[in-house]
């Protein structure tokens, strides 16, 4: 059985990804699909910027389903939109945030958050709660890089990450370490052989590669999501938005 996986990465920016960038993760049985919003904000790192990528996040899972997606994957750490998808659809919409923290409270008994910048830290205690995972919460650090400049010196980024990444471990006693941007794809292996030389070995949850292979794994084992905790909302007047199926 083949998994056609379907990754929304809920900005306008396409310099921040593409297909490209996660065409690695295909195999002879598991496609995987991008689409970027049309209308939205250029990066999300506030509730401001996730309350913009909402209404085009939404229609994009409603359009994947219709064009064949077994499966739906956000593109954010903030996993804006996560619950609206879910009702909309029939498949399995996963958000990397909620699969990263459920995986890394698996492999260690803690794990801290390596993100962008300070000001995310409000949203994702929030999810934390959410998510009920605060006993396994040990802290949040920031490499102070905007999301819309990760890419401009990866070998800085790398090296601001290492940092972080001993203080989380030697300082706040984080046993697992989550990659709080999923902009930060592809940096593990080199954050990994730094790590060692200081002789540090814990897991390092690149959200992005986790959350396409749960999704998949979900798939394959005939799971989704419950229409008890995530019903189908009825058909009312909408105005100002086009959402198939939902409005009349």
């Amino acid at each position: 059985m083949k998994t056609i996986v379907q990754l929304i990465t809920p900005i306008i920016t396409k310099e921040l990804r593409q297909l490209d960038d996660v065409i690695e993760l295909e195999r002879p049985d598991l496609e995987v699909r991008h689409s970027l919003l049309d209308a939205g904000p250029a990066s999300i790192e506030s509730e401001f910027d996730e309350a913009l990528s909402l209404p085009d996040t939404i229609k994009k899972a409603i359009e994947a389903e219709k064009n064949g997606a077994n499966a739906i994957v956000i593109d954010c750490m903030g996993d804006p939109g996560l619950d609206a998808c879910r009702e909309v659809v029939s498949i399995p919409v996963l958000g990397p945030c909620q699969t990263s923290m459920h995986l890394a409270s698996s492999l260690a008994h803690s794990f801290a958050f390596v993100t962008v910048l300070e000001r995310i830290r409000p949203l994702i205690h929030c999810l934390v709660a959410k998510y009920g995972l605060e006993k396994s919460y040990k802290s949040f650090r920031a490499v102070d890089i905007p999301v819309l400049e990760i890419h401009a010196n990866i070998s800085k980024l790398t090296d601001a990450l290492e940092q972080e990444v001993i203080k989380a471990v030697q300082v706040d006693g984080a046993e697992a370490i989550i990659f709080g941007c999923t902009g930060f794809l592809g940096c593990v292996d080199a954050l990994r052989a730094g790590l060692h030389k200081h002789g540090i070995d814990v897991p390092i949850i690149d959200p992005i590669p986790v959350t396409v292979h749960m999704a998949d794994c979900l798939v394959k084992s005939g799971l989704c999501h419950s229409k008890l905790t995530y019903p189908t909302p009825g058909q009312k007047k909408i105005v100002g938005y086009d959402m198939p199926g939902f409005s009349i």
